[in-house]
Parts: C-alpha cells; sequence; structure tokens
C-alpha cells in the first residue's frame, strides 16, 4: 500500500459528487481510507481497481472497496460525467446486519464493475438523484432520507450482485 498514495478524506457518513469533466482523466493508481460507489452517466474508458482492467460505459457502476488500489482512464474529448459516493467504513458497519453486509458489494467477488439491466439502471440513478436533491435541501428529516436513499441503493446493488446471471463487462 505504500507504494501508493492515498487521495480524499471523508469526516461524514457519505458524501456526494455530481462531476462532469471532458479532458484526459488518467490519475495516480490510489487508495481511500473509504468505500467508493461510481454511477457512470456518460463515458466509456478503462477503471481499474486491484490489478483488473474494466472496460466501462455509460450506465456502470464501479464499486471500490476501502483500501483497494485503482484509477480511471479516459481519453481527452470524451464528456465523462459520473456520480460518486463515498461511504465511510463506520457507516456501513453500523447499518449492517447479520443477514446483510454491506461492505459485501466491494469485495470484488464478481468484479469491480456491474452493468445492470435497463431496470436496475434506471432504479440506481433515480436513487442517486433523489439523493443528490435532498442533499441540497436543508428540511426536517433531511439527513434520514439521504441516509435511506444510500441505504437502499446499496441493498440494491447487493441484491443484484448475489444474483447468477447479474451481468458485468468482461
Amino acid at each position: 500500500m505504500s507504494d501508493y498514495q492515498k487521495k480524499g478524506f471523508l469526516t461524514e457518513d457519505f458524501r456526494l459528487f455530481h462531476l462532469r469533466s471532458s479532458g484526459v482523466t488518467r490519475p495516480e493508481f490510489h487508495y481511500h481510507e473509504f468505500y467508493k460507489v461510481l454511477l457512470l452517466v456518460s463515458g466509456s474508458g478503462s477503471y481499474t481497481v486491484e490489478g483488473c482492467r474494466y472496460g466501462v460505459q455509460s450506465g456502470d457502476v464501479v464499486l471500490v472497496g476501502s483500501h483497494q488500489v485503482h484509477r480511471p482512464e479516459f481519453e481527452a474529448g470524451a464528456v465523462y460525467e459520473r456520480i460518486i459516493l463515498y461511504l465511510s467504513p463506520e457507516f456501513l458497519r453500523r447499518a449492517s446486519g447479520p443477514n446483510c453486509d454491506l461492505t459485501e458489494c466491494f469485495r470484488g467477488e464478481g468484479g469491480h464493475v456491474l452493468r445492470p439491466g435497463e431496470a436496475e439502471r434506471k432504479q440506481f440513478f433515480a436513487l442517486a438523484a433523489s439523493l443528490e436533491r435532498e442533499l441540497g435541501e436543508e428540511d426536517y428529516g433531511q439527513r434520514i432520507l439521504c441516509a435511506g436513499a444510500v441505504l437502499e441503493l446499496l441493498v440494491r446493488i447487493g441484491r443484484l450482485l448475489r444474483r447468477t446471471d447479474a451481468p458485468q463487462p468482461g
């Protein structure tokens, strides 16, 4: 791990970013102490996690566990839009239960990239959009609704990963 740079920090349970870029995206390999879910809104390229390189395209979900070395690669000129969700290990530990370990999604047993079908993709992006909207509010119960959207997204990803026919890129 000492050969790679630790990037980013997280002081809350979760944080959402919605980013869009069109330049070359090829940062150095790095890791985080938190977990990361990336929903690729647009663009195509590759994502390397723990030495495995995956081709990614719009609609894909990338799952990166705590301390897993990774790097995205997107070429210049291509629009690379993504929704990134950082999750604290403590939040996942508290939210997990005896028959639902939320860190299971990030172990990479079936790979680190998931290519959901149309129905699942719409559901994932709708949950992310709802979370993004709610994070912009300061209304009664805002944090509870945000946590609920995050947890529903993780449970639905976990359920899809457990299906034997879950589509994954080669």
